[in-house]
């Protein structure tokens, strides 16, 4: 009995020992030390503002039809005599440069024989005006000498009084000089000319066709004036005024073109929201129905600055350096291009971040590359 009650107060001993040493050893040991996590700084590009002009462009494309293009009709009838060149597509004629020929020598007699007939009723009345009407008689003496039956009629000698006009009406010389006139002018039509420079580009007869009055003969148009239709976006429109400067080029062929705004149309396409453009182009080397791509040189905008479009958050604001942090200053964007965005409402001297900035939050800690 005595030696278990020893045992037990061996025990105790040890653990009240073992106690206090452990409390001493804990007391003893320095506190841990708390890790503060450092503020991260993010290091950006950075740009001062400069506002000034820019020239605006806006990008077109279109197809290019003939400026300069006619349907050929006969207004008379006739057989086609041809010419020194055929009317055939392809060929070229000046302009004036007779493109067909019909027939008309029987149309030709015809006029001659009512030519000879005015000449007659002349004749025949100036026995009479000289006695009545002296003072005309050398005028109308002389007119009759000059008259050329081959060549077109000259206008007649102005009467002296009203009297002398109701005399000559008398006698059916007026009647007879208009109709003369008309048929002349009938007569022009058997020889169709060239209105400009161009060519043949869809012929319908050939030497020999019998032409009938109102018949189709082909197509002509000048192969150096087109005109090229483009769409504008209705927000780009303000900056287009006819006679801009248009530069195209084709991804086809090689070659640049100057082209001009020629007019603008006033209707809205209400499904893109674009109006026609219309683009006078010339030059070597353009065919009809050719697309080309270009721009249009735009009207000037003052007070602005070009900007890449990834600073813009939201095409709305852009992040500036305000004391070392980041912060949105708002703006207005004028015109978008594929890249580049012109944008009004930032001040001279602003110092805006010149390169996106991943996780960009306000009042995000910044500093700037030297």
């Amino acid at each position: 009995m005595r030696q278990a009650l020893v045992s037990i107060g061996v025990s105790l001993v040890v653990l009240l020992v073992g106690g206090g040493l452990f409390n001493f050893l804990a007391n003893s040991r320095p506190a841990p030390v708390k890790l503060v996590k450092a503020e991260q700084v993010k290091t950006v590009k950075t740009r001062i503002i400069k506002n000034g002009e820019s020239k605006t462009e806006i990008s077109i494309t279109g197809r290019l039809d003939a400026k300069e293009e006619i349907e050929v009709f006969a207004e008379v009838g006739g057989t086609y005599l041809g010419g020194k060149k055929p009317f055939k597509e392809g060929n070229y004629f000046k302009k004036g440069e007779e493109m067909i020929n019909i027939r008309h020598d029987e149309f030709d007699l015809n006029l001659l024989a009512q030519k000879s007939s005015l000449m007659n009723q002349i004749t025949l009345m100036l026995p009479d005006m000289k006695t009545d009407y002296p003072e005309s008689f050398p005028k109308w003496q002389a007119y009759l000498k000059d008259m050329n039956l081959k060549e077109n009629l000259k206008a007649f000698p102005e009467p002296a009084s009203e009297k002398e006009r109701y005399y000559l009406s008398s006698r059916n010389i007026y009647n007879l000089f208009y109709s003369i006139q008309s048929q002349e002018v009938r007569q022009e039509k058997y020889n169709i000319k060239a209105p400009f420079n161009g060519k043949v580009s869809a012929s319908m007869i050939d030497e020999g066709t019998l032409v009938r009055a109102g018949q189709k003969l082909g197509d002509f148009y000048n192969p150096y004036f087109y005109e090229m239709e483009a769409a504008v976006n209705l927000k780009e429109l303000k900056f287009v005024r006819p006679g801009s400067k248009v530069a195209l080029k084709s991804s086809d062929i090689e070659g640049d073109w100057k082209g001009t705004v020629a007019r603008i149309s006033d209707v809205i396409d209400p499904s893109t929201q674009t109006v026609k453009v219309f683009i006078n182009v010339r030059g070597q080397g353009l065919k009809e129905g050719m697309y080309l791509e270009g721009s249009i040189a735009g009207s000037s905008i003052d007070d602005v600055v070009e900007l890449p479009r990834s600073l813009l958050v939201n095409d709305k604001s852009i992040w500036i350096k305000a004391d070392s942090t980041l912060a949105l200053h708002p703006i207005k964007a004028i015109k978008f291009t594929s890249q580049s965005a012109i944008v009004k409402g930032i001040p001279d001297g602003t110092e805006i971040i010149n390169e996106p900035v991943v996780g960009a939050f306000e009042g995000m800690k910044i500093a700037t590359y030297q």
